[in-house]
């Protein structure tokens, strides 16, 4: 049995923190919980000593691409480089960018897309032990149509790599699209509804177009929850973000263009958003050289940078549940996720409703409720030690030598 004194416990559920703190684990779960002077441990307990610093839970990052390291878009993690990377490589390339999140308290990522069933062959390698890393929830190849978001190499006919997306048009193809992921074993579908457009001479003058029909939208969806999953969806905004909800998605990714309309049906519906507020900042720091990008591209992204602020606000205000995803993989690096509730104070947020948004209602947007996201008697034991009080300023979450120790399951995950 393991007790760990915490002089401060933030347990997720966003009530205030608990002082003089002891949390007893047994195993790979919590079996107590409670003021110091309420909770008897066993004389023949390890006591781990955190009498000056904060316990918190294992946070969760609902949003990221475990498969390519983030940061310069050029090299390494490009679809031409992914191509003549074999599937092992590429596995043991995500297992090392999966033990950079675990080392920053996130114990738990949701990948969204991968090749080759990258992230599934890595989450059962870690579920059966074989590896060290956080709990992942995996949507293997993201879906898209053909030329869409996810499908857009350019490369000639007689080129065939195959194994990236899972590519339909029609709902049939859909189907047989999101079907395929379902055999495979993953634990959501992913699928794009409404992308980017970084011309403005776009019909109606938009930033951003929808991918897909309503009618293939809720094939993906019906087919997810059939199968008892969700499902998520790439959306910018507009009528595809509109369609989405329409067809039952159940959380929006990025979103930077939500309107009214939008968030108070994703409040009714109970529809997650997870901004990733941090790929935008991150984009806009790299500049073009580092994104790769074009003047259209760069003028886009200034707008989705600024646009992200009012989305959330609306979101905020309409009570929509919001949960911490950055895309870490793409723009972000593995183990910068923190830098995500940073960016949920600057757009309004307490450090507590931050913390909140990476602990309990990251556990609920990924199904998860149940086992992790609070600090509570019969979840696991997905514990993080903070050599500060992240409540006065969240941002020293993003400092590794902040970061004391990473509990998953009861057992350490930072040597």
């Amino acid at each position: 049995m393991l007790a760990i004194h915490a002089g401060q416990l933030i347990d997720g559920n966003g009530g205030a923190p608990l002082r003089d703190a002891v949390v007893l684990v047994e195993g790979e779960r919590i079996l107590q919980v409670g003021a110091e002077q309420a909770v008897q441990v066993p004389p023949d307990a390890e006591v781990y000593d955190a009498s000056d610093k904060t316990l918190m839970p294992g946070m969760v990052d609902a949003h990221v691409h475990i498969h390519t390291p983030g940061g310069l878009t050029r090299g390494r993690g490009t679809p031409l480089d992914q191509v003549a990377q074999p599937p092992g490589t590429l596995v043991l390339r995500a297992w090392s960018y999966a033990q950079q999140n675990l080392a920053m308290g996130f114990t738990t990522l949701r990948s969204v897309s991968s090749p080759a069933y990258v992230d599934v062959a890595l989450r059962d390698a870690i579920d059966e032990g074989l590896l060290q890393g956080p709990r992942l929830r995996v949507s293997g190849q993201g879906i898209t149509i053909t030329g869409g978001h996810m499908d857009r190499t350019g490369w000639p006919l007689e080129v065939n790599a195959t194994g990236r997306t899972g590519v339909g048009d029609g709902p049939w193809g859909m189907r047989k699209a999101a079907r395929m992921q379902l055999k495979y074993g993953v634990d959501l579908l992913k699928f794009n509804a409404a992308i980017s457009v970084h011309s403005l001479d776009y019909t109606q003058r938009q930033p951003y177009k929808q991918e897909m029909t309503y009618e293939e939208m809720a094939a993906i969806c019906e087919e997810a929850h059939w199968a008892g999953k969700r499902a998520a969806a790439h959306a910018y905004g507009g009528a595809g973000v509109t369609d989405a909800l329409r067809a039952g998605v159940d959380s929006i990714e990025h979103g930077p263009w939500l309107t009214d309309e939008h968030v108070e049906l994703m409040a009714k519906q109970g529809t997650y958003f997870v901004p990733t507020l941090t790929v935008f900042a991150r984009g806009w720091e790299l500049g073009m050289e580092g994104t790769g990008s074009t003047p259209a591209g760069r003028n886009w992204l200034a707008q989705a940078r600024d646009a992200r602020w009012e989305s959330l606000t609306r979101a905020r205000t309409a009570k929509v549940k919001i949960a911490v995803g950055t895309d870490a993989g793409f723009w972000v690096r593995h183990g910068e996720n923190a830098r995500e509730l940073q960016e949920l104070v600057q757009g309004g947020f307490t450090m507590m409703e931050a913390i909140v948004a990476a602990t309990r209602t990251g556990a609920e947007c990924l199904d998860m409720a149940s086992e992790i996201g609070t600090v509570e008697a019969g979840k696991y034991a997905d514990l993080v030690i903070v050599d500060g009080d992240p409540l006065a300023d969240v941002r020293i979450l993003q400092d590794a030598a902040k970061i004391v120790q990473v509990f998953k399951g009861g057992q350490r995950a930072k040597l």
